[in-house]
């Protein structure tokens, strides 16, 4: 792995919308880390979900980044082979990559018999083919994955030169932490003066709250959007405008990254049941009419926003939004451990 490069859009057009800007950011952090040009790589594995809006914003990142390169860049996508994989995109985009390194071929990229538009006169072409990988040098690729919430990710990886890496100094294992502001949401508390006085009263536990709220001053989302989002979304981000009014001086939006701790919310569980209820029908015997009724007894039908407020990402992509953060942003689970492992 030769470099990296993570971003998030910030506030954009909307959660749902892909940025260039942030895309072109992702890629040049990549270059940047790796000290490589982009005419260094030979093969770019794009995120490429087939809608139109999405491929378009993508191809015109790569545009950006790869103009003026003395021949066209390769691209594809395992979109093609296998579907979107969702969080696993990535993932097997790499296993992509390095299975084409050991082969010494590009793959080809099928089902293409409607190339984008947008492709017209840029720097990129489509592999069609199968094509031996016999460039002088080392074989480079990069592979993107992009998502909801803003995600921007570039991953620049290196055949391996069969000479054994040179060691790097370990990282300090202890690193200081300043904490400069503090919000909470902790039980029926609504700010961090609440936290504290249920600790040092002695009291065993914060009162478990009946309701939550957030000001609508200064939200940059719809309330009706966010009345469909897991409470835990809008918990957190009442928590982070707690915090950052407590700042002097606002934080630098690119060098600003967002790390959520989260558990699983078993509420998610409810949209399991509604999507199963036709074949408990069929098992049970129940009348078809039965069906609807007992698919909104569990949860009502998902629309965008529903959607979007379920996504464990979005937790900490809400943050970015708010305040304009182009920095990484992660949610990590891990049970009750999430806040210390993030």
């Amino acid at each position: 792995i030769r470099g990296i490069g993570l971003c998030n859009d910030g506030r954009s057009r909307g959660l749902l919308v892909p940025s260039q800007q942030g895309q072109v950011r992702a890629l040049r952090a990549a270059y940047a880390s790796a000290e490589l040009s982009p005419d260094d790589v030979s093969m770019v594995e794009c995120h490429a979900t087939g809608t139109s809006v999405g491929d378009a914003v993508e191809i015109r990142a790569l545009a950006e980044v790869f103009a003026g390169r003395p021949q066209p860049l390769p691209i594809g996508s395992l979109k093609a082979n296998l579907g979107h994989l969702i969080t696993a995109a990535g993932a097997a985009g790499l296993l992509k990559v390095l299975a084409a390194f050991r082969a010494g071929m590009r793959p080809a990229t099928p089902s293409l018999d409607k190339p984008a538009p947008a492709l017209a006169d840029t720097p990129l072409r489509l592999l069609l083919k199968p094509e031996p990988w016999n460039e002088p040098g080392p074989r480079r690729a990069a592979i993107s994955a992009f998502g909801f919430g803003g995600n921007n990710a570039h991953l620049i990886v290196e055949e391996p030169s069969g000479r054994p890496p040179s060691p790097r100094k370990p990282a300090s294992a202890r690193v200081p932490v300043g904490i400069v502001a503090i919000g909470a949401r902790v039980g029926a508390g609504k700010s961090v003066a609440d936290f504290a006085r249920a600790i040092f009263t002695g009291q065993s536990a914060p009162a478990p709250a009946k309701e939550s709220t957030l000001s609508l001053k200064g939200l940059r989302f719809p309330p009706k959007d966010l009345e469909e989002a897991l409470p835990q979304q809008w918990q957190v981000l009442a928590a982070a405008r707690e915090a950052v009014e407590q700042l002097k001086t606002p934080l630098p939006s690119e060098r600003t990254a967002v790390w959520v701790g989260m558990q699983c919310d078993a509420e998610i569980a409810r949209h399991g049941a509604r999507w199963r209820v036709a074949g408990w029908a069929d098992a049970l015997g129940a009348p078809q009419a039965w069906v609807p009724q007992a698919r909104d007894g569990f949860v009502p039908l998902l629309g965008a926003a529903g959607v979007i407020g379920a996504m464990p990402n979005v937790v900490s992509n809400r943050v970015n939004s708010q305040f304009d953060l182009g920095g990484p942003s992660h949610s990590v689970s891990a049970e009750q451990l999430s806040g210390v492992r993030a």
